[in-house]
């Protein structure tokens, strides 16, 4: 989608600790129980097309989407988990709804930690922006997919839209509201990823997400990255993210957990084979979250489904319970059990922190328990042996 990686730059945090679009919440550490950021894509409509859009976004919204009466509810429900979640208010473009602001401060007022996604069109002004901080929106994020005018354009359909990125960033600025940039990695912008920090440095940016394709929606045309790109990328952020001024993250890119924590583990010249579940984990400071685990999404008809990119619903705001359908649902037990991941995710000693982009695995092979078919890493189980 538009304003989202994909929309859902959503996404799921699956990098860096913290960098969550709406801040650092108090997080619980049974994930099982309370999820860590819930994203609603509360449209679809949207101005832009998007060559990677999940959503395959609209010019306009659905007429069945959740009213005012139905959001306001569904935040009520949210404050029932034990801890309180960040909601990630998504699409399409959710200023495309009027009722935006009042959705979002009745969240902030019930003591939840919101956020916006808003796409780069002529909605964002200075004004709108000022009114989130008013309202106490804690940060809001922006996509940057190109290092200039040509390739961003060209990647979000419309002539003028890194220019209007560019003036979002400094609009956000003046008003003292923090924001993210969310970049999209394909085969075709792993190059310019030194570019893109670049300006991602300029802006201002308190956290950069890199959002790893999902091959869904619009993006079934573009071309995914192969197992040892993904691994070339996570090495290129190990060697670069400290002397970036920002915080960078990874989106749907769990197995950059993989990467980075057998190179600290490793570092002392120590096997693999010789640390323990419990040592993995330890290495790994942050929440180990993915689809359905920490995270799960709302769609704008009010489908719960562990992520965007898993359009398998488990239930409806509508009828069922949001908190009820997160801890107990056969879909989101099953996703969670790390004893149901199949190949070599179900025996890599990783699994503990990474288990593989479960989005990934449905969007590539149907099956959310398959083994992520863009992680290169073998178990040592599997060294030598046919995968």
């Amino acid at each position: 989608m538009a304003g989202s990686a994909g929309s859902t730059r959503h996404g799921h945090p699956g990098g860096s600790p913290g960098g969550h679009p709406g801040g650092m919440p108090v997080i619980s550490s049974d994930l099982d129980r309370n999820p860590v950021v819930i994203f609603w894509e509360v449209t679809r409509a949207c101005a832009l097309k998007c060559e990677h859009c999940r959503a395959k976004a609209q010019p306009k919204r659905h007429p069945l989407e959740l009213d005012t009466v139905d959001s306001l509810r569904v935040m009520d429900e949210f404050t029932e988990f034990d801890t309180p979640p960040i909601v990630v208010l998504s699409g399409g473009d959710p200023f495309m709804r009027r009722d935006i602001f009042e959705i979002a401060e009745y969240g902030i007022k019930k003591g939840l930690t919101v956020s916006l996604s808003p796409s780069a069109t002529a909605l964002v002004t200075r004004d709108r922006l000022a009114k989130l901080v008013d309202i106490g929106v804690r940060r809001v994020s922006f996509s940057l997919d190109g290092a200039n005018a040509e390739t961003h354009d060209r990647f979000r359909g419309f002539d003028g839209t890194f220019n209007r990125t560019l003036g979002a960033f400094e609009a956000a600025n003046d008003v003292g509201l923090s924001f993210q940039v969310n970049t999209t990695i394909t085969k075709s912008t792993k190059s310019a990823l030194p570019e893109i920090a670049e300006v991602v440095k300029q802006s201002g940016a308190a956290i950069w997400d890199l959002f790893f394709l999902v091959p869904t929606g619009r993006g079934l045309d573009l071309e995914l990255m192969t197992a040892d790109e993904h691994d070339e990328v996570y090495s290129w952020i190990m060697s670069n993210q400290r002397n970036w001024d920002f915080r960078a993250k990874t989106t749907l890119g769990q197995p950059f957990r993989r990467a980075m924590t057998l190179k600290r583990l490793t570092a002392g010249g120590r096997e693999l084979s010789s640390f323990s579940s419990d040592e993995i984990k330890a290495a790994w400071p942050a929440p180990a979250t993915n689809d359905g685990r920490g995270i799960f999404f709302i769609s704008h008809l009010g489908e719960i489904y562990p992520s965007g990119f898993i359009p398998l619903s488990a239930g409806n705001v509508r009828k069922d319970s949001v908190v009820e359908v997160y801890r107990n649902s056969e879909m989101f037990t099953k996703i969670r059990d790390r004893e149901q991941l199949q190949g070599k995710c179900g025996i890599c000693p990783f699994n503990v922190i990474c288990g593989g982009s479960r989005s990934r695995a449905y969007a590539m092979t149907g099956d959310m328990t398959a083994a992520d078919p863009t992680c290169r890493f073998q178990p040592p189980a599997l060294v030598g042996k046919a995968v």
